[in-house]
């Protein structure tokens, strides 16, 4: 008899992002859930598929969600008899928009070390896709319309009318905005963890994502106002109303921080390690592409991934949202949110014009030219009325101190938060034409 191996196997769908959201604008609301669910649903396959090849009783999901999963498996079977299989459930998906890329290795004692190496092997995978004669001759997926009552959780959660019906529903301009967030660092969180601190931490980062949202989102009253493209793992994609994504963005993140908060009570962790996330934020009409949406997401994902800053003199990376092309930690998004209800309140019941948040742009400079902090106090003298001084004065000065700082390369300050803040305004104050 063989001797018996312990594999860690990987399965990473590639392509998810164009498939779910290459759909056209009209009907995308019904389009979007089916697709987001059809491709879990291939990952659930896949893992079933290779369940029933080792026998269930000796396999052990680790993960399954976002498009991925990893699977223990102890076996007596070769590594060629492994490969062969998995080349059989690849064969499935040649022409298909969505393929799963799935890699073994034998697994180490060390869980973090097994983690990286099987990503590693994934990695090596993508750049060997089989290729089929008839791929150019493959037709578009199609995917049957899903019966939402029937799906459970997060994903379940999306309202009852349209995106132009959710975008009626938005405070101000009647737009949507979709948010991508993603958990920072989560690899190096995992390294030194023994098996059964990833497995607890992994739960419970997926429970977050799924229970957690969903109270929060009906805790919220938002229930009629967010869309869930999908939610799962370690990340989620969500669509609604823009002003109800912009405040969950910040209660949810407020949220994550209770949730390491308790987290750090069963898992310890080294102090300069916290669990955190970043975001990505676009606003858009409801009938604007879906698939450049989804890429504009994307792209301002990355930029928070990239972002570095200074907080308390220490340089800090990551943790960071970007909305309107400006990144911002999540303290200086709350503060945008602060700004802007000062801001609206001054224009709707101080008699302030719309001028006051139109001067913020007026006065950023173009490239590296010296900004034209004259220009505030000349609004301040000339627009701003006497009893309304106290309130604006401080906003104007913050906001000169910013700009100089930014001039001579100090980042102590960061003055995008008062654009994001003028362009938040804006769009609460604009009333439908």
């Amino acid at each position: 008899m063989s001797k018996s191996i312990n594999l860690l196997l990987k399965c990473d769908l590639s392509g998810i992002q164009n498939f779910i959201f290459n759909v056209p604008s009209e009907g995308a609301a019904k389009e979007l859930k089916s697709r987001s669910m059809y491709v879990q649903g291939i990952a659930d396959d896949c893992m079933e598929e290779l369940m029933n090849y080792f026998e269930e009783k000796k396999t052990k999901p680790l993960y399954n969600g976002g498009g991925n999963f990893y699977l223990e498996v102890e076996t007596s079977k070769s590594k060629s008899e492994v490969q062969s299989k998995i080349d059989d459930i690849q064969s499935l998906y040649v022409t298909s928009d969505i393929f799963p890329y799935i890699a073994f290795i034998e697994k180490r004692e060390n869980i973090a070390e097994s983690l990286n190496e099987v990503n590693r092997t994934v990695q090596k995978a993508k750049l060997q896709r089989p290729v089929s004669f008839d791929l150019l001759d493959a037709t578009p997926i199609r995917v049957e319309p899903i019966k939402l009552n029937e799906i459970n959780g997060i994903n379940g959660q999306v309202p009852k009318g349209d995106f132009s019906w959710i975008a009626e529903k938005s405070d101000g301009d009647k737009k949507l905005a979709a948010i991508k967030l993603d958990v920072d660092n989560l690899g190096s969180l995992f390294m030194g963890r023994t098996e059964v601190d990833y497995k607890k931490m992994s739960k419970a980062i997926k429970e977050f994502f799924d229970k957690e949202l969903l109270e929060l989102i009906l805790n919220e009253e938002m229930e009629q106002n967010i869309y869930v493209v999908f939610s799962g793992g370690d990340d989620c994609f969500l669509i609604g109303s823009w002003n109800k994504i912009f405040d969950l963005a910040i209660i949810l993140r407020n949220k994550f921080a209770d949730f390491q908060s308790k987290l750090r009570t069963q898992i310890k962790f080294e102090e300069d390690k916290e669990i955190t996330f970043s975001a990505g934020i676009v606003v858009f009409a409801p009938h604007y592409p879906m698939l450049q949406m989804s890429e504009e997401a994307e792209e301002a994902l990355d930029r928070s991934k990239g972002n570095r800053y200074r907080d308390n003199g220490e340089t800090k990376e990551k943790n960071s949202v970007t909305v309107f092309g400006k990144t911002l930690t999540w303290k200086e998004f709350e503060r945008a949110q602060s700004i802007a209800s000062t801001l609206t309140d001054l224009i709707e019941n101080e008699e302030e014009s719309k001028g006051l948040t139109k001067i913020f742009r007026a006065v950023f400079p173009v490239r590296n030219e010296m900004p034209k902090v004259w220009k505030l106090k000349y609004f301040l003298r000339r627009n701003v009325k006497n009893r309304n001084l106290d309130i604006v004065k401080p906003i104007f000065d913050d906001y000169e101190q910013a700009l100089l700082f930014r001039y001579i390369k100090n980042d102590a300050k960061n003055p995008d938060v008062f654009l994001v803040a003028s362009r938040w305004a804006e769009l609460i104050l604009k009333k439908s034409e």
